[in-house]
């Protein structure tokens, strides 16, 4: 993401979308009421009669926005407020299709300094990285974004029979090709390998002098979608990948649930705790589900980050794609961890 300007007094942002994540930044960032201006494509009527297709800049009042998991495309539904004179376009529908590349301005009432700063955070371009977790039976490859986890194969392997006695170089040069295929076709920069046992380390000698990536390995219980959430969780890849959003909610919600068993004083969850826990400047990290900010309570949850971002917490968002999301929509959608014990239902009576 590149913001290309901040127009405090007119409440504008200018941007330049660069990659699939930003889209779900602004997914989550751009609500109803809000104005965006972008430019598009629209059939006008011609001498009154026939139709063609123009290039024009339009401004819209946002009513939708659609986005699914990883698309990488961005589409904004709203109404016609400002366009081109002579072609009786406002008032009408329409619809932007934000793609990689794309420049558009937003525009709302009130920009939160939560909001500023998560677009001033993304600027900062990330490590693209797969992971990658087999056993001689199954094997899931990966690749990670702030908005989760896409998987990129989840396939079965033959196993290995006595009857064959080549079949572990087998298995191993054919998850070999496919690493390397997805590893030229994503432009990865990293690649972490996790498995039971040696097969890990017989994949890295295959693949090591055929690739120009990081390549890193880890000890799983498990191939498959298990093991992809094993290496989640291992220290190896949370120090590889801190500054991905969906690792960093790994993290913190294993923190969380340690908590929970050992020192409950020490944990808020459900937004009443929160709001609590948050004017007693308690919170010293925040995890929010997605849904939330797109929800009825959208406006508060706004207003809450902002006061615990002020505060100095550390706050992440948990896309839905991301293995932390059904825990966290269990917990309420939003969980803390205080920086002392603190005791919300007392406070609460």
């Amino acid at each position: 993401m590149k913001m290309l300007y901040y127009d405090k007094k007119r409440g504008a942002v200018g941007l330049r979308v660069e990659d699939a994540d930003d889209l779900w930044l602004l997914k989550n960032i751009i609500s109803e009421g809000d104005v965006v201006i972008a430019r598009t494509s629209r059939d006008v009527k011609l001498d009154g009669q026939s139709k063609r297709r123009l290039p024009m800049t339009l401004a819209l009042k946002v009513k939708e926005v659609y986005f699914q998991p990883f698309a990488t495309r961005l589409r904004i539904h709203g109404v016609i407020i400002d366009a081109p004179d002579g072609y009786g376009l406002k008032g009408s529908h329409h619809t932007f299709n934000i793609d990689t590349g794309s420049e558009l301005e937003v525009i709302k009432k009130e920009w939160s300094s939560f909001q500023l700063n998560r677009i001033r955070k993304k600027i900062k371009k990330g490590v693209r990285a797969i992971l990658v977790a087999a056993d001689f039976d199954e094997i899931s490859i990966a690749m990670l974004y702030d908005q989760g986890v896409r998987y990129l194969m989840d396939k079965s392997l033959p196993g290995v029979s006595k009857e064959s006695p080549n079949a572990i170089d087998n298995i191993v040069k054919k998850i070999a090709e496919w690493i390397i295929s997805f590893i030229e076709r994503e432009k990865v920069d990293l690649v972490v390998i996790g498995s039971p046992a040696f097969l890990k380390d017989l994949i890295v000698k295959e693949i090591s002098n055929k690739v120009k990536v990081k390549i890193f390995k880890d000890s799983t219980s498990a191939g498959g979608k298990a093991g992809i959430n094993e290496l989640l969780r291992r220290d190896t890849v949370k120090g590889l990948l801190k500054e991905i959003s969906s690792v960093q909610a790994e993290e913190m919600l294993s923190e969380f649930m340690m908590y929970l068993s050992k020192n409950p004083l020490m944990i808020a969850y459900g937004l009443n705790e929160v709001k609590l826990a948050v004017e007693a400047n308690a919170v010293a990290k925040l995890l929010v589900h997605e849904e939330l900010l797109s929800s009825e309570i959208r406006d508060e949850i706004d207003f809450l980050l902002t006061k615990a971002e002020e505060r100095g917490a550390i706050i992440r968002i948990v896309p839905t794609e991301s293995p932390a999301s059904y825990k966290l929509k269990a917990l309420g959608g939003i969980i803390a961890i205080l920086r002392y014990e603190f005791d919300v239902h007392k406070v609460a009576s």
